[in-house]
């Protein structure tokens, strides 16, 4: 009896990482400065991190500077905020073991991630010749896959168990 119990706590864990990560994501590096004199004057400018900007400090470059980007800040903003929401609701999902749930707004955390990368690069900021992909560019993605990943294998895992349980 206590190995369904532990398999459980395993499958809420695992399944519990991913959108974990992507939260983590959204506040570590999303661009990594080439042009370091660039990054420097846009951070003496707004005060904000322009050499290893996260998702956030993206918005809150945007949001200082909003007079001259205009619609721009608003619309980094509401991306940004819908990636956050969408991991937020897959990592509660993920804690009530509802794995179709976890991939339903993961897979919406993605498209709002996709949709801000391209925009980014669409506009020129990320990758660029002034900034690269920074690492929580690729931590995201693969927080993606790990999310899936854990969902399918806590799918079929619960299948498993429930034909055993019929079977004795």
């Amino acid at each position: 009896m206590k190995e369904p119990i532990a398999r459980t706590r395993l499958h809420r864990l695992a399944l519990s990482a991913g959108p974990l990560l992507e939260i983590i994501a959204l506040f570590l590096p999303y661009a990594a400065a080439k042009d370091m004199e660039y990054a420097t004057y846009v951070t003496e400018e707004t005060g904000m991190n322009a050499i290893n900007p996260s998702m956030v400090d993206f918005v809150r470059i945007y949001m200082s500077i909003e007079s001259t980007s205009g619609g721009q800040a608003y619309l980094t903003l509401g991306i940004t905020v819908a990636i956050g929401v969408f991991a937020l609701f897959a990592l509660l999902f993920a804690l009530l073991r509802k794995p179709i749930a976890v991939m339903v707004f993961d897979i919406l955390s993605l498209l709002a991630f996709a949709l801000q990368y391209y925009d980014f690069s669409d506009r020129g900021v990320v990758p660029s010749d002034t900034f690269a992909c920074g690492w929580g560019t690729y931590l995201y993605v693969a927080a993606f896959i790990l999310t899936v990943a854990c969902a399918i294998w806590t799918m079929i895992d619960r299948r498993r168990m429930r034909k055993q349980t019929a079977a004795a």
